[in-house]
């Protein structure tokens, strides 16, 4: 990808910001973006976000995201920003040729459990789902 890159850097609420242009045949289409920005000084943020974002009125392609410094940056020193962006898609294959299936397959037995009775709660997180759009 020859592009995505930064135009900005902004300091909002505790959080920097920046302003990454993408080119436009990624409108609409979930974008992975993730790296670090960086001082000389020792200011160091590291980010990663997936969305999808359409096109501007002006005709661009703009994506912000978000990073929480881990150490301060200073004003007067410049920023330097490394960043990795990738297209993100999810592939479902169906059945083999024909429908046939794999020789020697054997179906996926499901285990057996104890049923939920009155009362029972699931609610510790254990994963995320991405991409949104």
């Amino acid at each position: 990808m020859p592009r995505p890159f930064v135009t900005n850097v902004t300091f909002k609420g505790g959080e920097m910001v920046l302003t990454v242009e993408l080119d436009k045949f990624l409108a609409n289409k979930p974008v992975e973006i993730s790296g670090y920005a960086t001082q000389n000084s020792g200011g160091f943020a590291t980010f990663y976000d997936i969305q999808s974002v359409g096109e501007t009125p002006a005709g661009t392609v703009v994506m912000y995201v978000k990073a929480t410094p881990a150490t301060a940056f200073n004003i007067g020193d410049d920023v330097t920003v490394s960043l990795r962006a990738s297209s993100v898609w999810v592939t479902v294959l169906g059945e083999g040729q024909d429908g046939e299936m794999p020789p020697n397959y054997q179906p996926l037995a499901l285990p057996q459990g104890t049923p939920a009775e009155e009362g029972a709660t699931w609610n510790s997180v254990k994963a995320v789902g991405y991409p949104k759009g």
